[in-house]
């Protein structure tokens, strides 16, 4: 008498087959996902920014007689003094000894004195937004969102915007010069943040007196 074994079950080809199919799917939605985070962080480092700039307008015109701080305080400074409400203090990653503002992408440190001589007050104000992931894309998507139209134009006739790195700098923008694209910073974001970049730094610069 014969026995009928039945087999029941997967062959090792269907097996591979299908796992094959299942890191597919990982890797396309793994994909997916740090797209999504990448465009989030983007978007909270340009609302940063914004802020920070809109709180340098107000705190420019209410009067101050003067400011001073440390590089080691400045972020907390900043923040105890109204520029950047909403900043997290923390220790420069890329900058031994200076105290920055948590952001997404990386940091974001300001620098600002303002004083008061013979009835004119005198400001220096600076805000170095590093980038520190995705550098070169995220300098031209940083720098393409109008910031030119940010501020009033009163506070670009002695303002201006330049990237820097370990490579070197650029000037982007200033009070004269058109509006900012993405077509305008492909050559200096992939010359000053490409290859060899340990990080990437959009800085907005204002120096003048108030009146």
């Amino acid at each position: 008498m014969m026995l009928k074994i039945s087999q029941n079950g997967r062959s090792m080809v269907e097996m591979l087959a299908v796992l094959a199919i299942i890191g597919v799917l990982s890797a396309g939605g793994l994909a997916g996902y740090g797209k999504a985070m990448y465009k989030y962080e983007l978007s909270k480092t340009i609302s940063i920014t914004n802020q920070a700039l809109q709180d340098f307008a107000f705190f420019k015109n209410r009067g101050v007689s003067g400011y001073s701080a440390t590089k080691a305080n400045m972020a907390e400074t900043a923040r105890s003094s109204g520029l950047m409400s909403d900043c997290r203090p923390m220790q420069s990653q890329i900058a031994s000894g200076y105290g920055v503002c948590q952001a997404p992408l990386g940091e974001i440190y300001p620098r600002f004195f303002i004083s008061t001589s013979a009835g004119d007050q005198y400001y220096t104000y600076m805000l170095y937004v590093t980038l520190l992931k995705n550098m070169r894309v995220a300098c031209m998507n940083f720098l393409a969102q109008n910031w030119d139209q940010a501020l009033p134009q009163k506070f670009w006739r002695l303002g201006k915007i330049w990237i820097t790195s370990n490579k070197g700098s650029q000037v982007i923008y200033s009070g004269g010069s058109g509006g900012i694209s993405v077509a305008s910073t492909i050559t200096p974001c992939k010359n000053v943040c490409g290859d060899g970049a340990t990080y990437c730094s959009v800085v907005f610069d204002f120096s003048g007196y108030a009146n």
